[in-house]
């Protein structure tokens, strides 16, 4: 009999869609109900992060970081600043609005993560999330065809 073969890819898959569905669940009473993390991850950058360098962070491109920034701004959680050095670029802020969802984003955010690992011992959390930060790192760009990964929250 042949042994069952389980990708590595299709592994991760499972644990990111899980992961997401957990997250957004924790988040489902905010006026906005995807792009929490990079909206964070501007928060964390506040009036210090262009376009381009929020690209860079998320591994994506700069179609979908449109696409994010749009959606964030016509719901009040960002707005784009001129950059006072470079006048072809902006530089993302957080509106008053907006700041006061951060913290629960980042509550929602460091629950979920103690929920996933839960199930691992102190020492064995500690190795497992070193080494996942480490092929993280050190995988980098592969040939082939990129991916850009946009969730939708799908009604049941």
């Amino acid at each position: 009999m042949k042994k069952q073969i389980t990708p590595l890819g299709r592994l991760f898959v499972v644990l990111t869609k899980n992961y997401l569905s957990v997250f957004s669940a924790k988040l489902k009473d905010l006026p906005i109900d995807k792009y929490f993390y990079p909206f964070w991850v501007i928060s964390n950058n506040d009036g210090e992060i262009t376009s381009k360098r929020l690209a860079e962070i998320l591994q994506t491109d700069k179609v979908l970081v449109v696409r994010i920034l749009k959606y964030l701004m016509e719901n009040g959680f960002i707005e784009k600043l001129k950059h006072p050095n470079d006048k072809r670029s902006f530089l993302l802020h957080v509106t008053k609005y907006g700041k006061e969802y951060v913290p629960i984003i980042e509550k929602a955010l460091i629950e979920t993560d103690q929920e996933f690992t839960s199930v691992l011992s102190k020492s064995t959390k500690d190795l497992v999330l070193s080494e996942i930060t480490d092929l993280a790192n050190k995988v980098g760009p592969i040939d082939g065809e990129r991916i850009v990964f946009d969730y939708k929250r799908l009604n049941k």
